[in-house]
């Protein structure tokens, strides 16, 4: 089980810049106002000599942090699946989902530019509290005396793996605005770095991780989830890891890197493609929560997901993928949008999340494959996913001439695989062909009227206060 009043007390642990700022004086943002909670533990008690069941509850609630940005009112596959294209929420009580960020005209709302203070930036926060989560853990075990130096570097393994997560996720949001990688003092972070500076500095946390887990011995002495089964141990998450690396090398466009770190991942072309560490829920047990992106099947939610006709039309005929987008027997009409296919990509409300899994992993060595001018093995790699993600027939050489064919033939299975997995937007534009240039006559496929794309959410408004108020020396 993930939440306890030990996971709650944690919570105060991962609080983000932005709630910090929320917490601050309005005349004063370079004070940072003391919080004192009779209710819950502070982190100074955990800080200095925490105890075994503290650090216990810490590795608890860094794990669990990875679930914020997916939770709430504004989830991350939901916004980036909007701006990519992918869905379109349907929601009744909420007119912004399906004008301002699908880039629409409406009576109330410019599409010059997003909303930083909107509810769809939400998850902001949400990834931010992981990183807090994680130095807080990972500064409580350097400072504790009931664990070893193995045992520390497990912590630092671990925890330098979520925070590189953790600013991945931000990144993935924030796109081009880049973000924070210097958080070490919650009070004084360092300045907003541009898109390819973080991406080294989270491939740099992620190697320096990976080292951690080298010297953590045989066994980690906190808890994980049954999300983690099989890669609860350093080696076994060190894989994990590895996984990530190979993400992050992929969208650097360091191919051969990325091939480096998919070989000691847990990429393999007959395990299971849903092999890989999840984020677990519980809607049924107190203080948990259920997966946001379920969805009752033929429903009349005030929020429906739905699916644009496109993501169907243009799909090979027989995909077996296409069940993630089932037809409604009732179409349902918002906004002028008609929601005729709805987004059921998990069966229950406790259905877990991947954080990565091996039918990505194989997506990412197929394209660092045709990259590097492996062609034989991107092949490979790509027919086992349309073989058995798809139901599809394989290819062979001849229907792939040449690297933009084998590139176009990837992006259509990564659009499949991982649809609704917050990869789409991300996708389009890291490889340029996400066109935010719209002409004027340029439609929805399902609405006819014009819209702009955008490429990602505005920096948060807390974010640019607290900048304009503590400018760089």
């Amino acid at each position: 089980m993930l939440t306890s009043p030990t996971f709650r007390r944690s919570l105060l642990a991962s609080g983000s810049l932005a709630t910090l700022l929320l917490l601050a004086g309005c005349d004063d943002l370079t004070q940072i106002d003391s919080v004192t909670d009779p209710n819950n533990a502070s982190i100074e008690s955990v800080l200095t000599n925490a105890s075994l069941p503290q650090l216990n509850a810490l590795a608890v609630g860094t794990e669990a942090s990875l679930r914020l940005g997916h939770l709430g009112n504004s989830t991350n596959n939901q916004v980036l699946g909007t701006l990519g294209r992918e869905v379109t929420v349907l929601a009744q009580t909420e007119s912004r989902w399906y004008f301002e960020l699908q880039g629409r005209a409406s009576p109330t709302a410019s599409i010059n530019q997003l909303d930083d203070a909107a509810f769809y930036n939400g998850q902001y926060t949400g990834f931010a509290r992981v990183g807090r989560a994680a130095r807080v853990f990972r500064a409580s075990a350097a400072n504790s005396s009931v664990i070893d130096a193995t045992q520390k570097s497990g912590v630092d393994g671990f925890t330098r793996t979520y925070e590189a997560l953790s600013k991945l996720h931000l990144l993935m949001l924030q796109g081009d605005n880049g973000i924070r990688v210097d958080l070490d003092n919650i009070e004084r972070p360092g300045p907003f770095v541009a898109r390819d500076a973080a991406l080294t500095n989270i491939r740099q946390q992620l190697d320096e991780a990976n080292t951690n887990l080298g010297a953590a011995g045989s066994t980690f002495f906190f808890p994980l989830s049954s999300g983690y089964a099989g890669f609860n141990a350093p080696a076994t998450f060190a894989q994990v890891n590895r996984g990530l690396a190979a993400r992050v090398a992929l969208y650097q466009k360091d191919y051969a890197g990325a091939l480096t770190a998919i070989g000691a991942s847990f990429y393999s072309r007959t395990a299971a493609l849903g092999l890989g560490p999840k984020m677990v829920f519980s809607a049924t047990t107190a203080s948990d929560a259920g997966n946001a992106y379920f969805q009752v099947a033929d429903g009349s939610p005030s929020a429906l997901v739905s699916v644009p006709t496109n993501f169907v039309t243009e799909a090979e005929t027989g995909d077996l993928r296409l069940a993630k987008a089932p037809i409604r027997t009732t179409p349902l009409t918002v906004g002028g949008i008609t929601g005729v296919y709805e987004a059921r990509v998990f069966p229950t409300q406790n259905s877990p999340l991947d954080i990565i899994r091996n039918e990505e992993l194989l997506l990412i060595a197929a394209e660092a494959r045709a990259n590097t001018g492996d062609l034989a093995g991107a092949l490979a790699d790509i027919n086992v996913i349309r073989t058995r993600a798809g139901g599809l027939p394989a290819l062979t050489a001849a229907q792939l001439p040449n690297l933009e064919a084998y590139i176009n033939e990837i992006l259509r299975q990564r659009r499949y695989s991982l649809f609704y997995e917050g990869h789409r937007l991300v996708d389009l534009r890291r490889l340029d062909r996400l066109r935010t240039q719209v002409a004027p006559n340029q439609t929805l496929p399902f609405s006819t009227t014009p819209f702009k794309l955008f490429p990602n959410l505005e920096r948060p408004a807390a974010e640019k206060a607290f900048d304009a108020a503590n400018p760089t020396p």
